[in-house]
């Protein structure tokens, strides 16, 4: 058995080296919401560069994020926003001040957990569909 559990681990190292695995960055995220509640137009991507674009309740935003997947360390420099009115301002603000509060993540099974400098979970997203982006 010692055999097939080394092979399964090179099995699963490859896999993720091609990129199985859900990545940080070139994926959109979205809030993982408790069953049966309104689902939010909010959202993020982080690219290659680091560069974030994303929606978050009524308005888009763009910013930098520093990240060191190494160390599961990651920030959200402050960045422009539209300033649009909207029925989800006050989803915005707490998500807007949650996003300045990240100091750190994990992903487990397609899950990004965000937290603060304490270890304090702050959010849990999921992988969400790239046509939200393009979603008034």
């Amino acid at each position: 058995m010692g055999k097939f559990t080394a092979f399964c681990g090179a099995i699963g190292i490859v896999a993720l080296i091609a990129g199985c695995a859900t990545q940080l960055k070139n994926t959109v995220w979205i809030p993982d919401l408790p069953e049966g509640q309104d689902s939010s137009p909010a959202w993020f991507e982080i690219s290659e560069t680091n560069t974030v674009h994303g929606n978050s309740g009524v308005n888009r935003f763009t910013t930098m994020a520093v990240t060191d997947p190494d160390k599961g360390t990651l920030s959200f420099l402050p960045g422009a926003s539209t300033l649009m009115t909207g029925p989800n301002l006050d989803y915005e603000t707490q998500f807007k001040a949650m996003l300045q509060a990240v100091r750190s993540y994990s992903i487990q099974q397609k899950k990004l957990t965000l937290y603060d400098t304490d270890g304090k979970t702050l959010a849990t997203f999921k992988v969400g569909s790239s046509e939200i982006k393009t979603k008034k």
